[in-house]
């Protein structure tokens, strides 16, 4: 099972999967620290994030079974850590939340360009397949053909073979199209452009209303940010409008996110400090780059 079949495909999962919120809670304050985070502090910490105690410990249970989380006991207390797989994911993700939004990816001129066929009677694998396909940047100019301006075509061939798929045409390619708009209007620009204003209006700026309402709201946004990588696959400077708000959103966002980390922090400390006043120091809170080069 891959995060997009877990639901990490849409950007509502991205908002409220507890899933997510567990590898963010790691990502964002245990990330690097070699001792497991005792689960009571977890359990508090997704319970400040709106999810009651049973829902979360079902979630951890879920996750141990999916070899994302590995359970450890010690007498009465036990502890969570993340797996490798696990440990694999919110690794690229942090290399990717470093730089989008920021740096502003360079073009060729080339798409990758992807035909495949699945028959009919295997409705599963074609869900599964358009499902990976989107992760890595795809999207269908026409049904059984999915383009994308960035060079996966290794990637794609390599997730299609695991997914036993043996049709697939892969080539790196200048595009011509009869398409209005381009090969580009196999996303919807309008849309994601109004998504990204959407979500710059409710960023908000006022202060929170204490550390665990910091906690819960830095959460939001980083979730929320986390939802264009579905939506904005990167699309070159050259494929979108003059005006496009990647940039603007983007700093506005890392802003808001720093700004809460003091108060985020202190209340994951004191959830880390009702457990196992010793692991308090190790409590260290993510920082995004506002500017290139900050």
């Amino acid at each position: 099972m891959t995060l997009a079949e877990d639901g990490a495909g849409s950007p509502e999962f991205r908002r409220v999967s507890p899933v997510r919120q567990v590898l963010t809670v790691f990502g964002d304050y245990w990330w690097g620290v070699e001792p497991a985070l005792p689960t009571g502090a977890l359990l508090t910490a997704l319970t400040d994030l709106g999810l009651k105690e049973p829902a979360a410990r079902a979630t951890l249970s879920r996750m141990v079974r999916g070899e994302l989380l590995e359970a450890e006991r010690a007498g009465r207390r036990t502890t969570h850590r993340l797996a490798p797989r696990a440990l694999a994911v919110v690794d690229e993700e942090a290399a990717w939340l470093e730089s989008f939004g920021l740096v502003e990816p360079a073009w060729d001129g080339l798409w990758t360009v992807l035909a495949f066929s699945i028959p009919e009677s295997e409705r599963s694998s074609r869900h599964l397949a358009r499902s990976r396909l989107r992760w890595l940047g795809f999207a269908p100019l026409y049904d059984g053909v999915w383009v994308s301006p960035r060079d996966r075509a290794a990637a794609a061939m390599s997730e299609l073979r695991d997914l036993g798929v043996s049709d697939v045409t892969v080539m790196r390619a200048t595009l011509e199209t009869t398409v209005a708009g381009g090969a580009q209007s196999a996303w919807n620009l309008d849309d994601i452009a109004a998504e990204y204003r959407r979500f710059a209006a409710a960023i908000g700026s006022p202060p929170p209303d204490g550390p665990v309402v910091a906690f819960a709201e830095r959460m939001r946004l980083m979730l929320g940010w986390q939802s264009f990588r579905l939506l904005d696959t990167g699309m070159p400077a050259e494929l979108v409008p003059a005006d496009w708000p990647r940039v603007a959103t983007r700093h506005a966002w890392a802003q808001r996110y720093n700004e809460l980390g003091d108060a985020a922090e202190d209340r994951f400390r004191a959830v880390v400090a009702e457990i196992d006043a010793g692991l308090v120091e190790l409590v260290t809170r993510r920082r995004m780059p506002v500017e290139a080069n900050t």
